[in-house]
């Protein structure tokens, strides 16, 4: 009985770790934006 709520719980926490993995880097992807001119003269202020 044991080794069902083991599995249970190891396939449970796969599977929001990978729910979150997707959501993070393929469904929601978040924009990078580099909005730092740096030291050279690029007209951005």
């Amino acid at each position: 009985m044991n080794a069902i709520i083991q599995y249970i719980l190891a396939f449970s926490a796969l599977t929001i770790a990978l729910v979150y993995l997707f959501k993070t880097f393929v469904w929601w992807p978040k924009k990078r934006t580099n909005k730092s001119c740096g030291n050279d003269d690029c007209g951005c202020h």
